[in-house]
């Protein structure tokens, strides 16, 4: 028998976890159906309930197991991007130890380790009130909003370790072909009309968009693909995170790419 007494430790996951950490999360997020999901049948995020994309997670995320004693009782996954600026992608716990501090005792953890980072940020489901009182009680506070129609946005949080030495985002003038995991805020300004393409990798056909996207510093082309494009309109204040640069005819082309996030600020 577990002793839940005992501190939780967390170590980074391996192969042979998948299957017990694809299990666990199946049981933790089917419960999210208790807690306003808006759908009649219990689900997840993608790849929750599948021992290859826990594998998959653990080749492109850094991916931790939460242990209780020398069992696994949960799992905590974050991107690995920047030193100053990390993004917690998944917490989930296994549901007989729920409501007894194991995640915020790995939360805790966690910024122990990355000691040095200055803004996490992660996104939640509006929905979700679970998540969203776990992630306010840790001191997240909203910045804005992620994609998605009204059902489903997410919720995009922040929280800064130390107010008296706060993240310092890059501006849009000192953006330079070839940089990579930006984190930058702005405004878009005007939007072009959309396009149909077709991939380079796999023939599919995509929509492509392009904003123009400023701030006091200086402008730049903001690439939109499908979803993106509705998603944000002329005037809205917003931050792309982990974007990377790039050029096309001599113009600066800022993209959000699949590891990126983006935001409408509140």
């Amino acid at each position: 028998m577990i002793n839940l007494s005992m501190p939780i430790s967390l170590e980074r996951a391996v192969e042979e976890d998948a299957e017990d950490l694809a299990s666990i999360s199946k049981r933790a997020f089917d419960t999210d159906i208790d807690v306003g999901a808006p759908f009649s049948e219990p689900g997840g995020p993608i790849g929750y309930d599948s021992p290859s994309f826990q594998k998959r997670f653990m080749k492109n995320l850094v991916c931790y197991k939460i242990l209780l004693e020398e069992s696994i009782v949960g799992g905590l996954y974050i991107s690995s991007r920047s030193n100053q600026h990390r993004v917690l992608e998944r917490i989930f716990v296994d549901p007989p130890f729920h409501n007894r501090g194991i995640a915020t005792q790995a939360m805790e953890i966690l910024w122990g380790i990355y000691s040095n980072v200055q803004l996490w940020t992660l996104g939640t489901p509006e929905w979700n009130v679970r998540t969203r009182h776990f992630y306010e009680k840790l001191g997240f506070k909203q910045v804005g909003w992620e994609g998605g129609d009204a059902d489903f946005r997410g919720i995009w949080y922040q929280k800064v370790m130390d107010p008296s030495n706060p993240y310092e985002m890059m501006r849009i003038g000192e953006l330079r072909d070839g940089l990579k995991d930006v984190t930058v805020e702005g405004t878009i300004k005007s939007k072009s009309e959309p396009r149909k393409v077709r991939s380079r990798s796999t023939g599919k056909p995509l929509t492509v968009g392009n904003a123009n996207f400023v701030d006091s510093s200086g402008s730049v082309t903001l690439v939109l693909w499908n979803e993106q494009i509705p998603q944000v309109k002329i005037d809205d204040r917003v931050r792309i995170e982990f974007g990377h640069l790039t050029s096309y005819r001599g113009e600066k082309q800022l993209n959000v790419g699949w590891m990126g996030k983006l935001v409408i600020l509140l």
